[in-house]
């Protein structure tokens, strides 16, 4: 099954696509009809939102276990990193949300925070810029990245299920798409999504301590991220085309030196 999968990268990805987005929508009804006074989306404390991203990091988690995808997803050993210096630019812009100030938060809510982000973080990196973006991957490196930032973009319109249908969800989905493609140009620069996860983290928790308004922030954040992406990529599409190459393994002697 992994064959044919891996044989219809376009196909999948849509179906991936599909899946998700029916958890997260179809889990905001499941929860509201069984849990009706809990919100769809809190910083104080659990919530649809907090609950779902929990599950659906838990579920992309178990399709790259299932399929061995974690190679193919970025889940790489530190030995196989590499360029990590071109993560100067996204590191500094950490700093860009606090430059109005720090908004005061409870303890208990920067608790509820930082494990919703960190959920978040999996979830999407594991799923966009793993699963999707690998294996489009061998059809073509801006293929692979516009169809995966695209497909990231979409996703984010399941929040309508949680925060009901308004212009800040579109412009959301729209930053999403913009940003995915520095995201995405990271991950295939540097042969890892580690980092990326963290990044994105410790971004989505900036930006809610902030004492600045999200979108004031996120506009200039986006469009670095897009024009850092382009320029990662230009002129790196064949290397980048393909796949990170299986660990070499050394064949020993029974005394376990190496043969040479």
């Amino acid at each position: 099954m992994r064959a044919r999968i891996e044989a219809h990268p376009l196909t999948s990805v849509l179906v991936l696509e599909v899946l998700f987005e029916a958890l997260v929508v179809g889990g905001a009804l499941v929860l509201t009809r069984l849990l009706p006074g809990l919100p769809g989306y809190s910083v104080r404390g659990p919530s649809q939102s907090l609950i779902l991203v929990i599950v659906s990091a838990a579920a992309v988690l178990a399709l790259v276990a299932v399929f061995h995808w974690w190679r193919l997803a970025g889940f790489t050993r530190p030995r196989e990193w590499r360029e990590l210096r071109l993560y100067w630019l996204p590191v500094a812009l950490l700093a860009v949300p606090f430059v109005g100030g720090v908004r005061p938060i409870a303890a208990s809510a920067l608790g509820v925070l930082v494990l919703a982000y960190v959920a978040t973080a999996v979830f999407e990196e594991t799923l966009w810029r793993g699963v999707m973006l690998g294996l489009l991957r061998p059809t073509g490196v801006w293929r692979a990245v516009l169809v995966s930032s695209l497909l990231f973009g979409l996703g984010h319109l399941g929040n309508w299920a949680l925060r009901g249908f308004s212009v800040l969800v579109l412009a959301q989905a729209f930053g999403s798409a913009v940003q995915g493609v520095g995201l995405a140009a990271l991950r295939l620069r540097t042969g890892t999504i580690w980092p990326l996860i963290g990044l994105h983290a410790v971004h989505d928790l900036f930006l809610q301590v902030s004492a600045l308004p999200i979108p004031l922030v996120e506009v200039p954040i986006d469009t670095i991220f897009l024009v850092y992406g382009i320029v990662l990529l230009r002129g790196r599409t064949r290397e980048l085309q393909i796949p990170e190459p299986p660990v070499p393994v050394t064949v020993g002697r029974a005394d376990g030196t190496p043969r040479g």
